[in-house]
């Protein structure tokens, strides 16, 4: 049990140091990824109506897609800029107080 709990605490500190995407970041990251899915599935549309071939659609969204998924699915820095301020935790009220 030793072991598992040293484990669970070792990984608790790890998680503590990587970025925590905030629900600022949230919105930011759901409004990236809509509007550069959209932007180049209306370019791809455009163009592939243009050349009267739906492939330009596909390859547009797919390279909208890819790029997004680059910027969005990471954790990076900019998506934690207003970190969340928890309370203090509450003393358990099962413990005995002297």
């Amino acid at each position: 049990a030793s072991k598992k709990r040293s484990r669970q605490q070792s990984h608790y500190q790890f998680a503590s140091t990587r970025y925590q995407m905030d629900y600022e970041g949230q919105k930011l990251c759901e409004n990236l990824f809509y509007w550069i899915i959209l932007i180049f599935g209306a370019i791809g549309w455009v163009k592939g109506y243009i050349e009267q071939d739906f492939a330009y659609v596909f390859y547009a969204w797919s390279v909208g897609m890819v790029i997004s998924v680059i910027l969005c699915v990471p954790d990076w820095p900019f998506f934690n800029r207003h970190p969340v301020k928890w309370l203090e935790s509450v003393p358990d009220r099962r413990v005995k107080q002297e």
